[in-house]
């Protein structure tokens, strides 16, 4: 039964091309692949679109096939992409099919086993071509170029090893080093010291990181435990200490910071440690390090806030010219993500954690020679401490000219501001301006160009701040930084150049003085955009189809590479708008998608739900998404919708859930009667699974409850370990998240379990699993850092009432699954529980017993968490 409004693809794509976009340079790169499940082909009917759906007015339809499994298995994807610092040469990555990848235990980083790099000379008209010999086959990635672009670090991930290699772009060979480096993850691990020097943080053992180890490790690990214990010895154990045992939590191996002649391939050896960051001085002379120590100091009487930092800091500093290696704070922990030279490399920049806590640390110009500390005045000024959940991530601060900078507010205000510090005190650069950006899109000599009231500045050391020429609209913030850029170059560490790159509603170079080059992206989202001096190379999507371009000023644009092509016969349903009120009585809009085809009368609704999620709907519907992909589930007949319910951090996490998502799906029923009220279904991964069993004990019009990879027991989430550290606890304990996410994250239980056992009990579904009257699915992977006990306990709570429940579990998977038929098998599972259960509208009837209370719209016994 066709909707009463109706339009097509070529409708949707008509209006992205009345909304083209501008351009955005950045070093971004958003990962995606393309995405599509199983569900039968079936003649498609037509839907509205969000205008449609406002004003009623009809369109022809020209719809696409259904979008399945293996459409997202066989699509190509584009990684990184960089153009060199003379503007020569464009080099890229591109990946075969996901269904290819080599192994599939990296998980995210799956598609870097199948990537290639191809290159294009910017000064001919050829096209790209492999930058590598095919005898080098697949696996490459990109790394930071030499100062002159002589020379490209590449790195290459295969058989189960990481190496890194250098290109020497004048003869395209590559030389292949015996060292497996470290990932930038959080702090750098590369850097070129000159066009024939690289200093590297490297693993001696020659294992893979940590964050490419991760995935097969543990499996690994027990088979090895396992057959010495069969054999008889060793013996095999873990040990971990608390209190006056602290000291034996394991480590993991030490690793080394070297630096590599790529000449000659000689290593020089600077110093073993726990290094997970470095930065070098401009002049090259002096190399800061910063190495993890022992375990990071908490309050036991306090609710425990997530943290992002698990160990304390030390810093270390080695000269280059005669290998000493010195300490010159001691053992005073500094602040991650901040390691900022001076422009002359006269003083080092950092922030030192005070006896009061991290907010009343210090920041500190470190000497190179470490002969001397300056502690700056900061005037009461209390640093932005980074947002989020964690207490504590980082200080926003730099160096303008020979002055640092920092990003605080006063100690009765909550604005921050960048404050220039030094002789004369704290001087507030930005006070005139809007509520500026904590990060900066680039530092030119004494000019920070920055973002504040939504437009583009150039502020001076004196404070003077000028606007910089920009195409109308709101700058919304910056790309994010590539993903072999460490979170330090994401948060601190701004480029030195005389122009930034700021996102606008499709974006734009901004250059301080001169009028921005804009190019509009016409008809395709623009996704991604890595900039050079000379020009962009810009990532557009439309219908899944990806094309790289290149722009330069003054020249025609440029394809690079076009992939997935095929793409374009596919149907996207475009998401609807559904206006509503929150708890707050705050409007708010949420998203719906609808087949084009259904069963029965009306469609059947599946509302998919992660409360606190991001408010915007999916900007590519064909991007990898292998746990809640709304597109899968609407190519099998269902409508779709993705209720915006922000978290609120003083009630608690089971409150008043159900009274708030049904608000939302009775907006949508009002707005689009075609949807069933009698059909309607929840699902949700993750927290999104935990409030979909929460649902289910507070409501019956739920007819299916879909959790995959959710949380049942507050308590025993608390504090079980995830299987990885189980394994191998010394690669870290996830203890600090797991209990930080109970007391002060998305749980909100604001104390451990002993201390307010009413409340985890409350907001625990496993106790009140008798009020659950729904068919649910339970999806779980046995590797997953939210243990697959949480899905095994609800299990056995539905089948001791023989109430009607499935039980998946995907062995070898995490909290997301990855394996290819794994994925195909979850979504032909998905739509076949929701086909039995929204189908009918019943399940063959089986005997349950009665429910000691009826289902309601609120937690029972609801009251405040403790203070």
């Amino acid at each position: 039964m066709p909707h009463a409004a109706s339009s097509g693809r070529q409708m949707a794509s008509a209006g992205r091309r009345a909304r083209s976009r501008a351009l955005i340079a950045t070093s971004a790169f958003i990962l995606t692949w393309g995405a599509g499940w199983g569900a039968a082909a079936q003649a498609p009917q037509n839907a509205p679109t969000d205008v449609e759906a406002a004003t009623g007015s009809p369109a022809l339809a020209s719809p696409g096939r259904p979008y399945r499994t293996d459409d997202m298995l066989a699509a190509e994807s584009f990684g990184n992409a960089t153009i060199d610092p003379t503007g020569r040469w464009a080099v890229f990555e591109q990946r075969a099919p996901y269904d290819q990848a080599t192994s599939f235990e990296f998980g995210l980083r799956n598609p870097w086993t199948v990537s290639r790099l191809s290159v294009v000379d910017l000064a001919s008209g050829r096209p790209a071509e492999s930058l590598l010999r095919p005898e080098e086959r697949d696996g490459h990635l990109l790394g930071p170029w030499s100062p002159s672009g002589r020379r490209l670090l590449i790195f290459r991930l295969r058989d189960h090893r990481w190496q890194a290699g250098v290109m020497e772009m004048a003869d395209r060979t590559v030389r292949w080093f015996p060292l497996s480096p470290e990932l930038s993850v959080f702090g750098e691990a590369a850097q070129w010291r000159s066009d024939d020097e690289l200093v590297l943080l490297v693993r001696p053992d020659g294992s893979l990181p940590q964050w490419l180890a991760s995935g097969g490790r543990g499996r690994r690990t027990l088979e090895a435990r396992w057959r010495a214990t069969d054999a008889g010895g060793p013996a095999q154990r873990t040990t971990l200490g608390s209190g006056a045992f602290a000291d034996e939590m394991p480590r993991p191996p030490r690793n080394q910071a070297i630096r590599l002649d790529v000449r000659s391939g000689i290593v020089t050896g600077l110093a073993a440690g726990w290094f997970y960051d470095l930065e070098l001085s401009p002049d090259g002379d002096h190399l800061a390090m910063v190495e993890t120590a022992g375990a990071a100091t908490f309050d036991p009487t306090s609710p425990f806030e997530p943290q992002a930092i698990d160990r304390e800091r030390r810093l270390r500093l080695a000269d280059l010219r005669t290998g000493a290696v010195t300490s010159p704070l001691g053992e005073a922990d500094v602040a991650p993500s901040l390691l900022a030279w001076s422009p002359a490399s006269d003083r080092l920049l950092v922030w030192a954690r005070g006896t009061e806590g991290w907010e009343a640390g210090d920041l500190l110009g470190v000497d190179p020679d470490g002969r001397a500390v300056q502690r700056y005045d900061l005037d009461e000024l209390r640093p932005y401490a980074g947002g989020g959940v964690a207490a504590f991530n980082t200080v926003y601060a730099d160096w303008l000219g020979d002055r640092p900078v920092l990003f605080a507010h006063g100690s009765t205000g909550e604005r921050n501001d960048w404050h220039r510090l030094g002789r004369d005190g704290a001087v507030n650069l930005t006070a005139a301006l809007g509520p500026p950006s904590a990060d900066i899109g680039a530092i030119d000599g004494e000019r920070l160009l920055l973002i504040a009231g939504g437009r583009p500045w150039a502020v001076t050391v004196s404070g003077e701040a000028a606007p910089m020429v920009a195409p109308p609209g709101a700058v919304t913030g910056f790309d994010g930084a590539g993903y072999l850029e460490s979170q330090r170059r994401q948060r601190n560490s701004p480029p030195r150049r005389g122009w930034m790159a700021v996102r606008l509603s499709g974006g734009a170079i901004v250059r301080p003085d001169l009028d921005p080059d804009v190019t509009t992206t016409g008809d395709a989202f623009l996704a991604g955009v890595y900039a050079g001096a000379d020009g962009v190379i810009v990532r557009t999507v439309e219908n899944g189809v990806q094309t790289l371009r290149l722009q330069q000023p003054g020249r025609p644009d440029r394809t690079l590479s076009t992939i997935n092509e095929w793409m374009g016969e596919i149907d996207f349903p475009e998401p609807e708008r559904v206006r509503h009120r929150g708890a707050d009585g705050v409007e708010r809009i949420s998203w719906l998608y609808r087949p084009r085809q259904w069963r029965g009368e009306k469609t059947p609704l599946v509302v998919l739900s992660y409360p606190g999620g991001p408010a915007a709907a999916p900007s590519e519907p064909a991007a990898l998404n292998a746990w809640a992909n709304p597109q899968l589930v609407v190519s099998g007949g269902y409508a779709v919708l993705i209720p915006i319910i922000p978290l609120d951090r003083e009630e608690e996490p089971a409150e008043d859930y159900a009274e708030d998502v049904l608000a939302v799906v009775d907006a949508a029923l009002a707005q689009y009667p075609d949807l069933d009220p009698n059909r309607v279904a929840h699902w949700g991964h993750s927290f999104g699974g935990y409030v979909g069993l929460v649902a289910a004990t507070q409501t019956d019009r739920f007819k299916a409850i879909i959790s995959v990879a959710g949380l049942s027991d507050l308590a025993t989430a608390w504090g079980e370990f995830s299987p990885a550290n189980r394994d191998n606890p010394e690669f870290g304990l996830s203890l600090r998240q797991r209990i930080g996410w109970a007391e002060e994250s998305q749980g909100r239980m604001r104390a451990p379990p002993w201390a307010a056992p009413d409340l985890y009990v409350r907001n625990s579904p496993l106790f009140a699993a008798d009020r659950i009257s729904a068919p649910v699915l339970l999806v779980h992977g046995d590797r997953d850092l939210l243990p697959s006990t949480q899905s095994e306990i609800m299990f056995s709570a539905l089948w001791r009432q023989n109430k009607d429940a499935r039980l998946l579990t995907y062995w070898g998977e995490g909290h997301h699954l990855w394996s290819p038929d794994n994925i195909r098998d979850l979504y032909a599972e998905i739509l076949a529980f929701l086909d039995r259960t929204l189908d009918s509208g019943k399940v063959p009837p089986v005997l349950r017993p009665q429910p000691r209370s009826p289902p309601s719209a609120g937690p029972s016994s609801p009251s405040r968490p403790p203070s």
